[in-house]
């Protein structure tokens, strides 16, 4: 078993973890391997990646009495903690002031816009925050598994080639019955806000731009899971 002293050589930036380092790391994309906190008993290690840049996890890295890692979990930063919040204070914000500013009828069409719109962008950047997690998850098991075989070669038994590679799931039933819901509707989506930006009410100046805003967010749905889709089999087919 690998123990703290050898792990704690990945940390090359060795700082709290706290909000303000992790803003820092957010805005300016760290991709340092790694940054960590040094703790008696425990390490925590970060780093940011492409897509989901401040929603990074921070992995938490726990030691028995003899220093020998014994766990790894997940936890969200202090930044993604704060980012969710100010995300929610702001659509209850915006929604508050639909039906402030206007009639109940068209609050009520803005507000159902809002949360198609809003439940889009939350299945986009889920679906690459789950992605991109499991690869930084991935990145730093193998860091590890590279410290132990350097350390304890006896204890391998295997190459680290020949070791057995879990495939990723993702045509289960769940994912397929999800797409078979949310394709169809998602050009629905894309045919209305073409008409938005083609054939605008004139009573309405702010079709066109809305129209332009959802064709970028579904638009861009659809690309990233199709993407992801395409990354994973292509990943499946490097496994077997």
């Amino acid at each position: 078993m690998v123990e703290k002293k050898e792990i704690e050589k990945l940390i090359i930036q060795n700082k709290k973890s706290n909000l303000k380092n992790h803003l820092n790391d957010a805005f300016f994309y760290n991709t340092i391997k790694y940054s960590g906190e040094i703790k008696p008993n425990e390490l925590l290690i970060w780093r940011s990646s492409h897509f989901i840049r401040g929603a990074y996890p921070i992995f938490h890295l726990t030691f028995n009495q003899n220093n020998q890692l014994i766990g790894i979990k997940k936890q969200k930063n202090p930044y993604h903690k704060l980012l969710n919040k100010i995300t929610i204070g702001f659509l209850i914000v915006l929604i508050s002031g639909l039906f402030l500013s206007t009639d109940f009828k068209m609050a009520v069409i803005g507000t159902i816009g809002i949360s198609v719109i809003g439940l889009l962008l939350s299945l986009v950047l889920g679906k690459a925050k789950k992605y991109e997690t499991k690869l930084l998850t991935d990145e730093l098991k193998e860091a590890i598994e590279n410290l132990e075989q350097a350390n304890y070669p006896e204890l391998i038994k295997k190459p680290k080639s020949e070791l057995k590679k879990e495939k990723v799931k993702e045509w289960t039933f769940t994912k397929v019955l999800t797409r078979l819901i949310l394709y169809p509707f998602c050009l629905f989506l894309l045919y209305l806000c073409v008409q938005m930006i083609l054939n605008p009410d004139p009573n309405h100046i702010r079709q066109r731009p809305l129209g332009i805003m959802g064709i970028l967010i579904v638009g861009g749905y659809l690309l990233a899971d199709i993407t992801i889709i395409v990354k994973k089999i292509i990943k499946n087919r490097n496994y077997s």
